[in-house]
């Protein structure tokens, strides 16, 4: 999906929302109190925010539970994976792919990283062969932590979280900072790639699946079968220029 960066929807800029919907997208479901902090508004301006958003079918609320229980929608999970970016080459996209295949062994390889990605899959123009111009890379990724123990991986990601701080990162609210392994590594992998509209697997799961999509990489225990695993050639990694670490 591509998207006008100097446009609104709702009302409210289409960047502000893109943002928003890609915070919001992490979890499956979200308290109104919560979003005041989430997206810096007063508590006013949150309730105008989620109905505008609601009327343009981004997010949805759950009359059932008293109207306080938000989720964003299919569509909604569609914008948060979207570019404001121009059309690309599928030279520019090949190069591109590849290059996030890399960040993609970096990530599972360097124990510095407290998330994992145990599945890639390809979607969107770039499986269209006869297409030359393409609107971007679609990509979705399902991260895990590293750390199969709940806890340990809690105090591992609070330990990063304060490291960070110590180094100047200001986390927007609680729910960032919670999720800083997530957002670590979603972001390297991204690595500012204006061709990467790189989604949350889990998030957008049923609507990647019902589309012609390719599996690039998915976990020996999770893949139904040995052919759908990406075989990446091993080589000496340099540190990647935006690395965080």
């Amino acid at each position: 999906m591509r998207i006008d960066p100097v446009s609104t929807i709702g009302g409210y800029p289409t960047l502000f929302v893109r943002k928003l919907m890609r915070q919001l997208s992490v979890g499956l479901h979200w308290h109104m109190k919560s979003i005041p902090d989430i997206a810096a508004v007063s508590p006013g301006e949150a309730q105008t925010l989620m109905r505008a958003l609601e009327r343009e079918g981004l997010v949805s609320v759950d009359r059932d539970a008293g109207g306080e229980t938000w989720s964003v929608t299919q569509l909604g999970q569609s914008f948060a994976s979207a570019t404001a970016a121009k059309p690309i080459t599928r030279q520019t996209a090949e190069k591109a792919l590849s290059q996030f295949l890399e960040r993609v062994q970096r990530v599972n390889e360097d124990g510095r990283f407290l998330g994992k990605v145990t599945k890639v899959v390809l979607f969107g123009s770039f499986l269209r062969a006869g297409v030359d111009r393409l609107g971007d890379v679609d990509i979705a990724v399902r991260l895990e932590p590293k750390e199969p123990n709940i806890e340990i991986a809690r105090a591992l990601n609070e330990e990063r979280a304060a490291d960070l701080a110590k180094d100047g990162k200001r986390f927007g609210n609680f729910l960032e900072r919670q999720m800083c392994w997530y957002w670590e590594t979603f972001r390297f992998l991204k690595g500012r790639s204006r061709s990467i509209a790189l989604a949350d697997y889990k998030a957008e799961k049923s609507f990647v699946d019902g589309v012609p999509h390719q599996v690039l990489l998915e976990s020996a225990e999770e893949a139904p079968a040995p052919a759908s695993k990406l075989t990446v050639t091993r080589r000496r990694l340099r540190r990647a220029k935006d690395c965080p670490f």
